[in-house]
C-alpha cells in the first residue's frame, strides 16, 4: 500500500474529533485505509502547543501538509474554504468535513 494513501483525523486529547478547525487540532491520528491506527501525531502548530499559529494564515495548509506528508485525506469538523481549496488544488489532498465524533465512524463514512 502506498503510504500517501493514509487518512489523517483531527482529534482532541479525549480521542474524539476536534471541534475546531483542522489546522489547529492538537493531535492527528493517522489511519490506513483498513481503519488501522498507525500513529498518534502531535500538531506542533495546534491548540495548546507552543508553536501555535493562526488558522487563517496563508501558509497553514502547506504547514499541515508537511506534518501529514504521508496522508492524502484529511478528516475533521471544520476547515476554511480557502484552506480546502489550496489543499485540493495545490497539494492533492481530499478534505472531508463530518459531524461524527468518533474517528473510526468518520473514516467509515468517508470510505462508503
Amino acid at each position: 500500500m502506498n503510504t500517501k494513501d493514509n487518512i489523517a483525523v483531527a482529534v482532541n486529547k479525549n480521542t474524539k474529533l476536534w471541534p475546531g478547525h483542522f489546522g489547529i487540532s492538537p493531535y492527528y491520528y493517522i489511519y490506513d485505509r483498513d481503519r488501522n491506527l498507525i500513529e498518534k501525531r502531535i500538531n506542533p502548530h495546534g491548540a495548546g502547543h507552543t508553536n501555535h499559529s493562526h488558522h487563517d494564515d496563508d501558509n497553514q495548509p502547506k504547514m499541515i501538509k508537511e506534518i501529514l506528508n504521508d496522508c492524502d485525506v484529511f478528516i475533521g469538523k471544520r476547515m476554511g474554504e480557502k484552506s480546502k481549496q489550496k489543499l485540493a488544488e495545490k497539494l492533492g489532498v481530499t478534505t472531508i468535513l463530518t459531524k461524527e465524533t468518533d474517528p473510526i465512524k468518520a473514516i467509515e463514512e468517508y470510505l462508503k
